[in-house]
């Protein structure tokens, strides 16, 4: 069963490939994410993050959900050297991590259901598990940051997570927290891991350290990355497990 709507200002897709599936976690997880963006939406004015960033609202006061997430926001500022951060000009945003954890909290309601072949993807960022189909992988591309049609890796997996960060994708969205610039250097990042939170994070880091920081991404454990540079030029970590595409595959 495959249900798409729209969630978090972006297309959500909840694919279960079990041949009985009925559509009640499916729902339930797309009404958790519903529940994620009243709470953290920066355009809704009554959400807890707009009345934090007003001054209504303190974070320690927020309830448990923001209390986490600004928590984790925190250890992945630290972890990142601050190349990662939801706090800019004294606003607090975590929309950088907010979504690969509402995906990841989606993924956990399937799995209490009982649901183990599955894709949950929000805004070009997958969760995947199990197979979509006889057996074999999930096959995932990356697309070219141009010729839109053409991919230039394709991912095949049974058990991963996969993040996205791009300004082909998105515009200048990421700005380096550090500076407040927009970085330069990379125009696609792709990260791929056991946990799509962190594999989110990550590349929003990356994207932001420049390819300098795939030695950064080559001490997570569990964690590859794929990145295209402003000139055109593909570089990756030495574990990046894809096919090759149609993007010259220098380093």
């Amino acid at each position: 069963m495959r249900l798409v709507r729209t969630v978090m200002g972006m297309d959500v897709t909840i694919d279960v490939r079990e041949a009985d599936a009925g559509d009640t976690a499916l729902r339930d997880a797309f009404a958790d994410m519903a529940m994620i963006d009243r709470l953290f939406s920066l355009f809704d004015t009554d959400s807890a993050v707009s009345r934090i960033n007003e001054g209504r609202l303190e974070i320690d006061q927020a309830g448990p959900l923001v209390i986490e997430v600004a928590r984790l926001c925190r250890l992945y500022e630290a972890a990142t050297g601050g190349a990662f951060s939801a706090w800019r000009e004294g606003r607090f945003d975590p929309t950088g991590l907010v979504k690969g954890w509402a995906i990841d909290r989606a993924a956990a309601i399937l799995e209490r259901n009982g649901h183990r072949n599955y894709l949950v993807e929000a805004g070009g960022d997958i969760r995947l598990r199990g197979s979509p189909g006889l057996r074999r992988p999930w096959r995932v591309g990356i697309r070219h940051p141009v010729h839109r049609d053409l991919v230039v890796r394709v991912i095949s997996s049974r058990d991963l997570a996969i993040a996205t960060s791009g300004t082909y994708e998105k515009g200048d969205h990421i700005e380096d927290p550090r500076t407040g610039r927009v970085p330069t250097g990379l125009i696609s990042v792709t990260v791929i891991g056991p946990d799509i939170m962190e594999a989110d994070v990550f590349a929003t880091a990356l994207f932001v350290m420049g390819e300098a920081g795939l030695a950064w991404v080559e001490r997570q454990p569990g964690y590859e990355a794929y990145a295209i540079t402003d000139a055109m030029r593909g570089v990756w970590t030495t574990g990046f497990p894809a096919d090759t595409g149609p993007l010259p595959p220098d380093r």
